[in-house]
């Protein structure tokens, strides 16, 4: 499986159509995964294009989740970028060495393809098109093995699916106390990681004061 993963890296990043015109293009696309970008981004179409509806809190959550569980999985999965394990690897932004695995830019992205196809139907191959191509990106600027590509696309698949039928539930219910209790479950996971510390760890932490 390795060989195979540095194999396929190596013919992506390696590629003979690598060019400045086609690293922009890629470095460009690659920077949609991002979080802060992707927040701008939804927040401006939402205040700016009159598209009013349940899209935007479903977006938001769902790839703050995605992005969440990515984070946690890299605590505790921990896998050496490509430029710490192989040689000749042509990196684009930020030389990264640790953290590999999962791609959390290819999660979010596969995310909210789900999210966007489950109000704009038609439009569907594009979005997973676009997500799928962003995958891409995050090999072609060497931050990630193509097998950490393959399952962020699956955590962001799966956590989208997951998040709309809870949130269908609780609104079709009229439930905001489900709502609420999401973002507080959500909150609770984040802040161990801000502070630089692990799930596991904060409950060590809880088991020693009692």
């Amino acid at each position: 499986m390795k060989k195979t993963d540095a194999l396929v890296f190596a013919l992506i990043n390696n590629t003979r159509l690598r060019s400045k015109w086609l690293d922009l293009v890629m470095f460009s696309l690659t920077k949609l995964g991002e979080g802060w970008i992707i927040f701008l981004l939804l927040t401006a179409i939402y205040f700016l294009s009159g598209a009013v509806g349940t899209w935007y809190v479903q977006s938001i959550v769902t790839f703050m989740a995605a992005g969440l569980i990515c984070q946690i999985m890299k605590k505790y999965i921990p896998r050496a970028r490509p430029v710490s394990v192989l040689t000749n690897v042509n990196v684009l932004g930020e030389r990264l060495t640790a953290g590999s695995f999962p791609s959390g830019h290819t999660a979010t992205a596969f995310a909210l393809a789900v999210v966007f196809s489950a109000h704009w139907g038609s439009w569907a191959p594009l979005f997973f098109l676009v997500a799928a191509l962003i995958g891409v990106t995050r090999v072609y600027v060497g931050a990630h093995f193509p097998l950490d590509v393959l399952c962020g696309a699956v955590i962001g698949l799966s956590t989208a699916s997951a998040i709309l039928d809870l949130l269908n539930i609780a609104l079709s219910h009229h439930a905001p106390m489900a709502v609420i209790f999401g973002a507080a479950c959500l909150a609770i996971l984040t802040l161990p990681l801000w502070r630089g510390g692990t799930i596991i760890r904060m409950i060590d932490g809880l088991k020693g004061i009692l």
